[in-house]
């Protein structure tokens, strides 16, 4: 029992730090730099350390929603994030970039799932009512930046806006899942506080309104950014949004919402 839930715990985030990998791909492209192959294998190795911490370190609603990790065995999972972390780290040093950049998604999770706390000053990130998924979006639109600059401002405005939004809207569609435990937890997540129907809603705006936007700079080139991956990351948001913005379980959102970089790229290197 203890090592199934073992394997589980160790092997829960392996589908979103590939995602985490293939956006900063994703990132170099729209940047129109060169992509460096051992970039994008630092963000695998550093969103995977950061939400395998996230799952080790048990709060209220996760002992809810994640009963089948419940008797995982943690000195494992810990040490193999630290290896992770060196590596990314180790790897950042080798390409010149500022090597701490690695450990910020560590402290902001760590800040996110246990707060901090300083005699009477206490802050926790794990919040409700859009609060948290702001500061997980935030975090990892703001690692993307760090890993590809430099490069052209507007274009890293626009990029970080749009893994901002992209991450935000993926934080919500998990939370659709979790809303038995947030609720018993008391946690006032988007599903929770807005209801089902209104969350969708709430979500189908804040992804078409900038797509849009984003489609018209590229039509009437005022950015540089490929209109296919334009397309593809908003049709697919409107896609996954429908299928999965609610609390039914099913094993195929992860591999949907977070796959959505992977199939993105099989297309465009058959169509480009």
């Amino acid at each position: 029992m203890a090592l199934s839930a073992t394997i589980n715990l160790l092997t829960a985030s392996l589908v979103v730090a590939i995602s985490g990998g293939l956006r900063v791909y994703v990132a170099f492209l729209l940047s129109g730099k060169n992509v460096n192959i051992s970039i994008p294998l630092v963000m695998i190795l550093i969103v995977y350390s950061t939400y395998t911490l996230d799952r080790t370190i048990n709060c209220a609603e996760d002992e809810i929603n994640r009963t089948e990790e419940s008797n995982a065995n943690k000195f494992f999972p810990y040490f193999l994030l630290c290896i992770c972390l060196l590596c990314a780290i180790l790897i950042l040093i080798q390409n010149r970039i500022f090597p701490l950049i690695a450990l910020f998604p560590i402290i902001m999770g760590f800040m996110y799932t246990k707060g901090f706390k300083i005699g009477d000053f206490s802050i926790k990130l794990k919040k409700g009512r859009g609060i948290k998924n702001f500061f997980v979006a935030f975090t990892w639109a703001l690692t993307i930046i760090f890993l590809i600059y430099p490069a052209d401002n507007l274009s890293l405005f626009l990029i970080f806006i749009l893994f901002f939004i992209k991450s935000f809207i993926n934080t919500v569609i998990f939370d659709f899942k979790d809303i038995k435990g947030d609720s018993r937890a008391g946690l006032k997540t988007i599903p929770v506080y807005f209801g089902e129907l209104k969350a969708k809603l709430l979500l189908h705006l804040i992804q078409s309104s900038f797509h849009i936007v984003l489609i018209v700079l590229a039509i009437f080139g005022l950015i540089k950014f490929e209109l296919f991956i334009l397309f593809y990351s908003w049709i697919g948001g409107i896609i996954y949004i429908l299928l999965y913005a609610n609390s039914k379980k099913t094993i195929f959102r992860g591999i949907v919402v977070h796959g959505e970089w992977a199939h993105m790229l099989i297309f465009r290197s058959l169509v480009i």
